[in-house]
């Protein structure tokens, strides 16, 4: 297995701390999970970045929900990165902490050219999810 940046992949026997991309669920001890690099990006763009992401190496259920922010992820720190609809980063990213991911995504959606957010993790920048403008409203 290789992702579309060449790296070797293998799963891993994770420790309970990976989010799956997948199913927007932290691992359980025990569970195996594949760490790639992705471009979460449509098209190419200049501020576009390849980075981490993890998925459930033995399949999940992907995640159906509605809520602005996933259950799983409503009580940790986020990295909120807000993006214009032509994929520009519209203005400084910002630190969420733990339970206020909702009220700051509302803030920065404030500003008009605000299409969309991508939703990192704290500590290793991993790409979790997008919140779309009309999700956040």
């Amino acid at each position: 297995m290789r992702d579309d940046y060449g790296n070797d992949l293998t799963a891993k026997v994770d420790d309970g701390t990976g989010p799956c991309r997948h199913c927007l669920q932290y691992a359980k001890p025990g569970d195996r999970l594949i760490l790639f690099s992705y471009r979460p990006f449509e098209k190419p763009a200049l501020y576009q970045e390849v980075g981490p992401v993890f998925i459930h190496a033995d399949g999940c259920e992907r995640y159906a929900g509605s809520e602005m922010i996933p259950p799983a992820f409503a009580a940790r720190p986020l990295i909120l990165r807000p993006y214009t609809s032509e994929h520009a980063i519209a203005d400084s990213q910002v630190f969420a902490p733990a339970g206020r991911a909702p009220e700051m995504a509302a803030a920065l959606f404030e500003n008009p050219d605000v299409a969309y957010l991508h939703v990192r993790s704290v500590s290793r920048g991993c790409y979790l999810f997008r919140i779309e403008r009309f999700s956040a409203l």
